[in-house]
């Protein structure tokens, strides 16, 4: 069996985005996250991306939106102590050096990937693609839908009426864009992306001290991730690598809606899960389907109802299947856009894994997570598809 190219190291510096404070020098009602951000954004540009295929008729290449987001992503945490207006003076003098520099840390850990390359090309400025705006635009939504909470807490301290024009600025510069123009003008579709973004206060594990605190938000960017670059290795085609990252983002969504409900509760009681679900699926359907367009709605449902099950689609109808291996042998090609759910129940798995054991690493422990870690390591040490040792990433992780 052959070890997976995602490493322990790059899986720290994934999870160092979790502890990564935003706006260190603002008095902030609530603690903002770089690793929530990350997630709120390519939720917001997800939205931006279908608008702008419904709108603009524009083409989107979904592949080359979830790299590029990644690209920026990884130069994100290792550049973190830099401050924005810092950074992009020095992007403006210095760039090549910058991304040199990026690209030197990161060498280790993503090397082995086939995007490594186009990594540096992008971040050196060398493309420039409705991709790219669409990105930029939601990075600069996101910044806004932080800074206004930020601003209505205090908005006398010093500097903050100058930000909050900059940020307002910057967002009206992409008004290009179809998905802007609809968050800005219509109150439902604003109040969606605000959904996603309460997310980031819903705390994970939330009855142990935790370290990092991950949220519920940053929580699905870490299983989309691992389901991405882990897909390489079992080679996934093209869509289901984006449907992978999406399911990974979108996956908890429901849980907008009736909280984390954890999942002792969930077994102990008969019946009570599917319960659950049902009232997910009506929540879901009355709050957020009956409000966005009909690809939108297409997509969470398929992305959100029945999450962790193995499913392709075949004349417009969704085929399930008990056994994942099944997905990978017949339906591993781009029209049927399959999911491989029970691989996308072990990113999930795999991140509440490395919450415990981090957590443990830093001395913050309890028996929850004690057990919680030990219970997951035994149930996934021995795990292995398509001839790649998945186990590996839970019995050699040591915290």
């Amino acid at each position: 069996m052959k070890k997976p190219r995602l490493s322990f190291s790059l899986l720290y510096k994934i999870f160092v985005a979790a502890s990564i404070r935003r706006w260190n020098d603002q008095a902030t009602p609530v603690e903002f996250l770089e690793l929530d951000k990350q997630a709120h954004k390519f939720v917001i540009a997800y939205f931006l991306a279908h608008f702008e295929t419904i709108k603009n008729k524009q083409t989107i290449d979904w592949e080359l939106l979830i790299l590029q987001f990644c690209y920026e992503f990884f130069e994100r945490i290792i550049l973190t102590d830099i401050k924005p207006p810092v950074f992009h003076k020095l992007v403006k003098n210095h760039n090549k050096e910058l991304v040199d520099f990026v690209c030197l840390e990161l060498e280790e850990d993503l090397k082995g990937f086939p995007f490594f390359e186009n990594m540096r090309s992008y971040l050196y400025g060398e493309v420039n693609n409705i991709e790219k705006q669409i990105l930029k635009a939601s990075h600069y939504y996101a910044s806004k839908w932080e800074f206004d909470i930020i601003y209505h807490f205090n908005p006398k301290m010093f500097d903050v009426q100058n930000i909050k024009n900059i940020i307002d600025r910057q967002v009206e510069e992409h008004y290009h864009l179809a998905g802007i123009v609809e968050i800005v003008l219509y109150q439902e579709i604003r109040e969606i992306i605000g959904m996603f973004g309460q997310l980031r206060f819903q705390k994970r594990w939330s009855q142990t001290p935790r370290v990092p605190t991950t949220s519920v938000l940053g929580h699905t960017l870490v299983v989309a991730l691992c389901a991405l670059l882990l897909g390489y290795d079992l080679k996934c085609c093209k869509q289901m690598q984006i449907n992978h990252f999406l399911c990974g983002l979108f996956h908890d969504l429901p849980e907008i809606l009736t909280r984390d409900i954890i999942s002792p509760i969930k077994r102990s009681i008969k019946g009570l899960d599917t319960f659950i679900k049902q009232i997910e699926e009506e929540e879901v359907k009355e709050k957020i389907l009956t409000k966005v367009p009909k690809p939108i709605q297409e997509d969470i449902i398929y992305f959100t109802k029945e999450e962790f099950s193995n499913r392709y689609k075949k004349d417009g109808k969704i085929i399930f299947l008990p056994k994942g291996e099944e997905i990978l042998r017949d339906f591993n090609k781009d029209f049927y856009s399959p999911v491989f759910g029970e691989f996308l129940k072990y990113c999930d798995h795999l991140s509440a894994f490395l919450e415990a054991k981090i957590s443990i690493g830093h001395g913050i422990s309890s028996k929850d997570l004690q057990e919680g870690a030990k219970n997951l390591e035994y149930q996934y040490n021995d795990k292995e598809i398509n001839g790649i040792d998945l186990g590996y990433l839970f019995r050699g992780f040591k915290g």
